[in-house]
């Protein structure tokens, strides 16, 4: 597969969007995706066949598929957590312009969060430093869909999360008008952060999934980050071992 090409793995599969026209309902309210967003520019495709880089605490795993990464935590503990970093050289932070990322939530509710978090999915996270120090800003599905009146994720839907578009969080104190917050909820969207701390610079990107996350079953993939002069967006599939990449989403 072309490196520089944007790669859609979308076609079989369903899509939908989580940055459409909000109701008050509590079911989510979506636009279907075309299998080639045109919202989404040419991008460089950064492959990945395992689980390096990925760091695990407790009993969490992380397991590479035909379509994505599947990321879990054990049911009854809040100990577990999964998370991976891509570093990069410090770029400004009003710089960025497209960060979004897809998950699918595959767990079964237990209808006690302490069992299964009926609201947990993997965030996005964007390492920043500020003349205070370095901190991690984080977006969380949960969060976008509660403070829009829509309830909890739903199950067994492929959703594109546009991180522009929600609010963030972090537990540094380092943010200018962002006070520690661990865990939420968030306060400020990515914009208003960049502005009121201009000096902002970007040294990283990321996911992650616990703690606090008990029971949750997830895959992620199609991690994009982009600026306005370039993008990477990573995709995780066994099919990349071989340059092969067969369709067995969820298999």
């Amino acid at each position: 597969m072309d490196q520089n090409v944007k790669i859609s793995r979308m076609a079989r599969r369903p899509l939908i969007a989580a940055t459409v026209a909000m109701t008050a309902a509590t079911t989510l309210a979506v636009t279907a995706q075309p299998a080639q967003a045109s919202t989404h520019r040419p991008c460089t495709i950064v492959k990945h066949s395992t689980t390096n880089g990925v760091t695990k605490l407790g009993t969490a795993t992380a397991t590479v598929g035909a379509d994505g990464i599947k990321l879990t935590t054990a049911q009854n503990t809040n100990v577990d957590k999964v998370t991976w970093r891509e570093t990069i050289r410090p770029i400004p932070a009003n710089t960025l312009n497209e960060l979004t990322y897809e998950t699918v939530k595959l767990d079964q509710t237990a209808g006690d969060n302490n069992v299964v978090n009926d609201a947990a999915l993997p965030s996005y996270h964007i390492y920043v430093k500020t003349p205070a120090g370095e901190g991690t800003l984080v977006y969380e599905p949960y969060w976008y869909l509660s403070q829009n009146g829509l309830g909890t994720p739903q199950r067994q839907v492929r959703t594109e999360w546009n991180v522009l578009q929600g609010k963030l969080w972090t537990s540094s104190n380092v943010i200018t008008g962002l006070p520690p917050m661990g865990g939420g909820p968030p306060a400020k969207t990515f914009a208003e952060i960049v502005a009121a701390n201009p000096k902002m610079v970007v040294t990283g990107y990321g996911f992650g999934l616990g703690t606090y996350n008990a029971g949750t079953i997830a895959v992620l993939d199609e991690q994009r980050f982009a600026t306005k002069t370039s993008c990477s967006e990573h995709q995780w599939s066994t099919g990349f071992r071989n340059n092969v990449w067969w369709p067995g989403w969820l298999r």
